[in-house]
């Protein structure tokens, strides 16, 4: 249960975001990637469409002067040719894809760690310290759904974390992985502790950053939070506005969302290349689906199931918290729950760094310097 009404808990469970979030254009210069299911991790003529290219990144950070190859991930929500319908018919949204799409670093021939962003980040959150860890393992870092450059999902669907949860399920299957390496920030770690409870053999390992579990939730506080998003959801159907933006308006819009807290300019320039789009008129609009306003977390786990979820947990776990007090619930319940999964896997890891929410962006060098190691034991 939350007790307390610190500002961090308050943002956490009940903003449902006062941002506006605009549609997205075309991705102009589609790529796809291919891979056969059950071959090795491997960039080959035979793996590719007619239609398929490999792009060199160019991202704003100085970090990552490194070959980062696009990556498409077919999936099967459709593809939807014309207008969106979503939005008003003023709006026209055209989609020519129907796929996730991620950024490679490292060796083309052996499997990667995937690498699985935050809500409404997106894969160049990983531009920092990928190129940092890549000679242990190369890293596969994807825009989840509606997220980045990835296909957003049908009218009338509502983003939630059995979706990512699925994602999961369904990229192992793709690239015909026994085992799933796993690097995991924010919501997407939290979804990966269940899958991790759900199908304990098919994780080789997981590396959490900043938050490692759902929260946990009592049955009272969920409601009115569930009922909230199931209104705003159907609010956004009726109508949406397309909103606009300036250079200086969308760094400080990205940079002071939900969650970004302390951000600076240079992680918010790497973020933007791959969450906006520069229009003709030299304003920026941002790529995330505007259903992405909803917030995400509908199934509001109990403290009994986070807990119960722990004991199923066997693969190697590292966690990496940053020490800004930023849990999202009681503290009590995180580090019981830690202490559950230590009870029964001696192969979990916790560490505090001394940085923000998005460590693994602003503190790059740090957080590596945590990883490898776990990467020279278990990879």
């Amino acid at each position: 249960m939350i007790r307390g009404g610190t500002k961090w808990r308050v943002m956490f469970m009940f903003t449902l975001i006062a941002q506006l979030f605009p549609y997205r254009h075309t991705y102009k210069q589609p790529v796809r990637r291919a891979f056969a299911s059950g071959v090795p991790f491997k960039l080959s003529d035979s793996n590719y469409s007619s239609r398929a290219i490999i792009v060199l990144v160019k991202p704003y950070s100085k970090s990552t002067q490194h070959e980062v190859k696009e990556i498409e991930i077919p999936v099967p929500w459709g593809k939807v040719d014309g207008i969106y319908n979503f939005f008003p018919a003023s709006m026209i949204h055209i989609i020519n894809k129907n796929f996730i799409l991620g950024k490679l670093w490292g060796s083309q021939n052996k499997q990667p760690i995937l690498a699985l962003h935050g809500w409404q980040d997106n894969a160049a959150s990983f531009d920092n310290i990928a190129p940092l860890i890549m000679k242990n393992t190369p890293v596969l870092a994807i825009d989840l759904p509606g997220h980045g450059l990835s296909s957003w999902l049908p009218p009338g669907f509502m983003y939630n974390e059995l979706i990512y949860f699925l994602l999961v399920k369904r990229i192992k299957r793709y690239f015909g992985w026994e085992k799933i390496k796993v690097m995991a920030h924010s919501l997407s770690a939290m979804t990966i502790y269940w899958y991790a409870a759900t199908f304990p053999t098919e994780l080789e390992y997981v590396i959490a950053l900043d938050f490692f579990k759902f929260v946990s939730i009592s049955t009272d506080t969920h409601t009115p939070i569930f009922r909230n998003a199931v209104d705003a959801f159907f609010k956004l159907e009726e109508g949406y506005i397309q909103s606009s933006y300036t250079q200086s308006e969308i760094m400080k819009k990205i940079s002071t969302g939900t969650y970004m807290i302390n951000l600076d300019e240079s992680s918010t320039k790497i973020l933007m290349t791959r969450g906006v789009t520069q229009k003709e008129d030299g304003m920026y609009i941002i790529n995330r689906d505007p259903r992405m306003r909803v917030i995400p977390i509908h199934s509001m786990f109990s403290s009994e199931q986070v807990e119960e979820y722990a004991k199923f947990i066997t693969c190697p776990y590292l966690i990496i918290k940053g020490d800004i007090n930023f849990y999202g619930e009681d503290q009590e319940l995180f580090y019981k729950t830690l202490e559950i999964m230590r009870a029964t896997n001696d192969t979990v890891q916790f560490e505090i760094l001394s940085a923000t929410h998005h460590l693994h962006l602003t503190h790059p060098k740090d957080t590596a310097a945590i990883i490898n190691p776990f990467l020279e034991k278990y990879d």
